[in-house]
């Protein structure tokens, strides 16, 4: 089963394909999945998701205009009451091998958020303490994968 993913905007042209029963986002996402069964590597899809950046209740007065659909703003300014959201992250895949801690983020297209998220996720990887040893990886393909697999091995 294939669906184009139009209700996802942030996901540039990604096809959503099941696998597994797992709705993947992209074909990608997929093969690479495929590429970690057959690596026997012990992996698991989207399970994690980290806080980098608690949310909060506003106490002060925020004046933008209001959106009036998508894309679409008002002509004046309005009080807005809103929280402002947490900001967290979800790595595709994660890797467990000896002492390492493998994360997997697949990319085909970023979307606008991808730089700065990743770079706040790696600050936090780096400041973890504990009995990990943490790995980054961002495969583009599936050539990569392989590569990325392969030095995992030989960790």
């Amino acid at each position: 089963m294939v669906t184009k993913d139009s209700e996802n905007k942030k996901v540039l042209g990604a096809t959503r394909t099941l696998y597994n029963d797992i709705l993947f986002r992209s074909i990608l996402e997929k093969s690479c999945y495929k590429k970690l069964e057959e690596s026997e590597l012990t992996f698991s899809y989207e399970t994690e998701r980290i806080l980098l950046w608690e949310g909060c209740k506003l106490s002060i007065p925020i004046f933008a205009p209001k959106k009036s659909g998508p894309g679409r703003y008002g002509r004046f300014l309005e009080q807005q009451t809103r929280s402002l959201l947490n900001i967290t992250y979800t790595p595709d895949f994660v890797v467990l091998y000896k002492d390492y801690k493998i994360y997997f983020d697949v990319k085909g297209k970023e979307n606008d958020t991808y730089p700065l998220k990743k770079k706040m996720f790696i600050k936090c990887l780096q400041q973890r303490q504990d009995e990990f040893k943490y790995i980054f990886m961002e495969p583009h393909n599936v050539r990569q994968m392989i590569q990325a697999i392969d030095l995992i091995k030989t960790l």
